[in-house]
């Protein structure tokens, strides 16, 4: 079997300092491979680690770039909403700066624009961190507007303050 290897900056909305993961391995329908290298450069970097609580951003970049590939050659990332960790476990407290992360997620279930996916982030033979996350995607490029507008309204209110 050929592997199918992608950059997953085409595959999810985030950058800067928020674009963790680097490359997505072999999407499926249901379900998708990630990987990625801990930088210094991530939130919650300290003393040469980063807390493990980012390996719940780890599997929700990675359900992002499976819902963008999954709409097909040429559709662009759009932002999602994270709507509820329904349950997580940490194998490690931090991450030093250097690893090599593997994240695999496979979707449980799917009802309209509401979903369900199981995560594992690891590293080598070592688990890293297990969760179940719940997502929702709006449909078209709604939330951006709304996003767009919230983000305009805020900056507008701080000038008046």
């Amino acid at each position: 079997m050929k592997t199918n290897i992608l950059r997953a900056e085409s595959l999810i909305p985030h950058r800067l300092h928020m674009k963790l993961l680097e490359r997505v391995v072999n999407p499926a329908p249901k379900e998708l491979q990630a990987d990625t290298t801990v930088t210094e450069s991530w939130p919650l970097a300290k003393g040469g680690s980063v807390s493990s609580l980012l390996c719940i951003e780890l599997v929700a970049q990675a359900v992002s770039a499976l819902s963008t590939w999954r709409r097909g050659e040429g559709a662009r990332p759009r932002p999602g909403l994270l709507v509820g960790i329904k349950e997580a476990q940490f194998f490690a407290g931090r991450l030093p700066i250097g690893t090599k992360v593997n994240i695999h997620v496979e979707e449980l279930y799917h009802l309209g624009n509401y979903a369900v996916f199981m995560g594992r982030v690891s590293s080598g033979s070592a688990l890293l961190c297990t969760t179940t996350l719940q997502v929702m995607e709006p449909e078209g490029e709604g939330i951006l507007d709304f996003l767009s507008a919230r983000s305009s309204s805020s900056a507008e209110k701080k000038q008046e303050d």
